[in-house]
């Protein structure tokens, strides 16, 4: 028996730890899981105060204020301290770290710093070390490259044994000084791989100077996260998914567990968690009307929690809508990203603008908490392109809620952040300019009427003085999926600013009378 100890380096969804734990205990090995200090939501003219990953997410909330989502504390000596005890009470054969492209600069800190302490093989995998592999070896000893359910397990089984291990398929290490790259693994069969292991006994938690041990990851709370499905039938330019079928080929690329095994996790799940809520993070959810006509039924039956999940344009049908309503679909986010026909194509992502209104038509009439995601600030983005965003979303139906839009984000190796370095590309537009589309955008959420919507957009004095706006915006935006708080837009409707519009949507001509609206 090996022992592995998995370290998911900051909070946040990446089922990887927990996923590769339960394929190693059930191949025999113990196992520890680590999450290894929070990132912070901060406001970004705050971010000089925090350390601040490569690529942090930003996000637009109320009233257009921008916050960035990456942010962190520096690791202190007693988090160290407590993180060394952990993995000095298991003595672990390895040490594995879970990572995305956000946190691997971090990640070569807390190596260094592990490497220092304790003489075992260090292993790097998740989207970012499969995406950059020369870069995690100049840290880890080991990369996974690709998948790593088969990978840990047949290295763990050969660390037991103490046989030579570098002839693994998927994994990169170095030798003599030459970097071994080994043929990647096929795809997995998901329906071969273990039930992710969240067993609160195995848990550890750092943070704030703090250790707290036997915890249900924290940051999921009552929810339970998981994913029936791997790949995706999109290629959007912005999505590790393209990225993943450039290395690993599309055909066969997108998979999908069996009902039997995802009601079997949830079953469990619900038995020994306490968990309220079900969060499935697959990229489209609705994508195989069949696999859902099968599962809808059993889930009502055996689990019956509330659940939340994405849709796509071109997959949201009525009939599948209704059917997972009544399975307990609560709520659910579809991907709109742009309302710009030209930045779309830009996506690689060819949605039309009339398949996305009746997408969303379909949504609310049957009922569900309805969110969407836009994507902003993007580099091939000009004027008229917010415009044309601005006027998708006036006649978008306003039952579709946001909890914020993101900013477009280059992430390494992506075919969006190659095409951007091939033509240099820019933002055209000033912090200014995007303040101004931002409250646009919000206010067409707003139960304000749409001809007033549409008069403050082409106002040249809500142009030149965006905040006018902010008295007819919420001064906060909807909570995240599944929350009980469902009061959106309460005080939206500021009529002494209404009255600064004159009847048939024409703005008064008369700045001092909008200001003192604003200031009412």
């Amino acid at each position: 028996m090996a022992r592995v100890a998995l370290i998911k380096l900051f909070t946040g969804l990446n089922l990887g730890v927990s996923q590769l734990s339960g394929d190693l205990r059930r191949a025999g090995h113990d196992t520890r899981i680590i999450y290894f200090k929070d990132f912070l939501c901060v406001p970004a003219e705050e971010t000089h105060r925090y350390l601040v990953t490569d690529y942090a997410l930003t996000n637009v909330a109320e009233r257009g204020r921008e916050y960035v989502w990456n942010c962190y504390t520096p690791f202190s000596d007693r988090e160290y301290d407590l993180l060394f005890e952990l993995l000095e009470e298991f003595h672990p054969d390895l040490i594995g770290f879970s990572l995305t492209a956000l946190p691997m600069k971090a990640a070569a800190e807390v190596t260094a710093k592990v490497k220092q302490r304790f003489d075992v093989p260090v292993i790097w995998g998740g989207p970012g070390p499969t995406i950059q592999p020369q870069v995690a070896l100049e840290h880890a000893d080991l990369v996974c490259h690709g998948e790593g359910e088969e990978l840990i397990v047949e290295l763990a089984n050969r660390l037991d044994t103490g046989a030579d291990y570098a002839d693994i398929p998927g994994l990169w290490l170095k030798r003599d000084g030459e970097i071994v790259r080994n043929p990647d693994a096929p795809l997995l069969d998901l329906d071969a791989i273990a039930i992710p292991d969240f067993d609160p006994a195995r848990t550890f938690h750092v943070n704030d100077d703090t250790l707290r041990r036997n915890v249900y990851p924290l940051f999921l709370g009552t929810q339970y996260v998981i994913m029936t499905q791997r790949g995706c039938p999109f290629s959007c330019s912005f999505c590790v998914e393209s990225v993943y079928q450039d290395m690993f080929g599309k055909k066969n690329s997108l998979r999908r567990r069996s009902v039997d095994l995802v009601i079997e996790e949830l079953v469990a799940a619900k038995r020994t968690l306490n968990i309220r809520h079900v969060m499935f993070y697959d990229d489209v959810f609705t994508v195989n009307p069949r696999w859902l006509r099968e599962f809808a039924p059993r889930y009502k039956a055996e689990v019956g929690l509330p659940f939340w999940c994405y849709t796509y344009p071109t997959t949201t049908r009525r009939e599948d809508i209704l059917l997972l309503k009544d399975a307990g679909l609560r709520s659910i986010t579809m991907g709109i990203q742009s309302g710009s026909d030209e930045i779309l194509k830009d996506f690689n992502r060819p949605v039309a603008q009339q398949r996305a209104h009746e997408a969303a038509k379909i949504i609310a009439e049957c009922g569900v908490e309805a969110y969407f995601d836009l994507i902003t600030k993007v580099e091939f983005e000009k004027d008229e392109h917010c415009r044309q965003t601005f006027e998708f979303l006036l006649d978008f139906p306003r039952e579709m809620r946001t909890v914020g839009f993101g900013a477009m984000v280059s992430f390494p190796e992506y075919g969006y952040t190659r095409r951007v370095a091939e033509t240099n590309a820019q933002l055209s537009l000033s912090q200014r300019e995007y303040t101004y589309y931002h409250k646009l955008y919000l206010l067409t959420r707003t139960r304000v009427p749409r001809p007033v919507v549409k008069a403050i957009g082409t106002s040249r004095l809500f142009r030149r003085y965006p905040w006018l706006i902010d008295p007819l915006l919420p001064k906060k935006l909807p909570m995240m999926f599944l929350s009980d708080d469902n009061e959106y837009a309460d005080e939206v409707l500021n009529l002494p600013h209404a009255q600064a519009i004159i009847p048939g949507g024409r703005l008064d001509r008369g700045a001092d009378a909008a200001e003192a609206a604003a200031q009412a």
